[in-house]
């Protein structure tokens, strides 16, 4: 099953446990495939290293770039996509994660952002949060259909 999953929920599954983490236990299990690009990952990048992450990095006695490394790991990489559509107006960024689900015929969008949740669909990919998705690969395991789609 392939994916997109937007920063927030990449940083949140790195250094928490819950659904986001799961998602990222998923991809390690190879039951689902992250796709990023180049952009994707410098962000994951960027972000990993906000003052704000410093404390939690250190109580998992790690760094960012130990964090990053791991993440660098764990995706597929693809193309930059072609094309960018404008669809959110609120964060531009987040449109490339749009434009990666469409151009890589992802499955599903794992966002836990409010704008890109309203939408709940791009080009027939569905938008879900991390527990929704965690809840669709469960049943979808359940049937042993996970690697059907």
């Amino acid at each position: 099953m392939r994916a997109v999953v937007d920063t927030n929920v990449v940083v949140s599954g790195l250094l928490w446990g819950g659904p986001p983490n799961q998602i990222l236990k998923w991809t390690r299990d190879a039951v689902l495939k992250i796709m990023a690009c180049e952009e994707t990952s410098a962000e994951v990048k960027r972000v990993i290293q906000y003052k704000r992450f410093s404390q939690r990095l250190s109580d998992l006695d790690t760094t960012p770039n130990e964090v990053v490394a791991y993440f660098m790991n764990l995706v597929t990489f693809v193309p930059t996509p072609q094309f960018i559509p404008k669809a959110i107006h609120k964060d531009l960024f987040d449109n490339i994660f749009l434009a990666l689900a469409s151009e890589n015929k992802a499955h599903l969008i794992i966002s836990g952002d409010k704008h890109l949740l309203d939408m709940k669909e791009y080009n027939d990919i569905p938008v879900v949060t991390p527990s929704e998705a965690n809840r669709l690969i469960e049943i979808l395991l359940a049937r042993g259909r996970v690697r059907d789609i």
